[in-house]
């Protein structure tokens, strides 16, 4: 992620240039592709959850992330697959024992993607 791209946002939210600084360095720091929330806001507690989702959103929004969803099987685990929209995710899926589970038994869990 190219600083100026996050200069550019701070200086769009200034209310938020101080948790963009850090979550930029923080991005930086982590070269891989998936993006948990839940991890970045581990990793970063000192950043109100709720602003950091925004701030998320904010990224997705100026073209620097993409968001995808993947979904919790009922063991609490990852099941396969990730989705553009939560709209096509089927109605059935499987666990890694390739059990058969409802999605509406399942969490969606927002994975975020560095767009380079």
């Amino acid at each position: 992620m190219l600083p100026s791209n996050l200069d550019t946002l701070a200086n769009e939210h200034p209310e938020y240039r101080q948790e963009i600084q850090k979550l930029g360095v923080w991005l930086d720091s982590h070269p891989q592709s998936a993006i948990y929330a839940k991890t970045v806001a581990k990793d970063l507690r000192e950043i109100d959850s709720r602003i950091l989702g925004s701030i998320l959103m904010l990224l997705v929004q100026a073209g620097l992330l993409k968001l995808t969803y993947k979904v919790t099987t009922p063991s609490g685990v990852l099941a396969a697959g990730e989705f553009d929209d939560p709209s096509n995710i089927p109605e059935k899926l499987t666990d890694r024992w390739d059990r058969p589970f409802d999605r509406e038994e399942a969490d969606l869990v927002p994975v975020f993607h560095k767009v380079r």
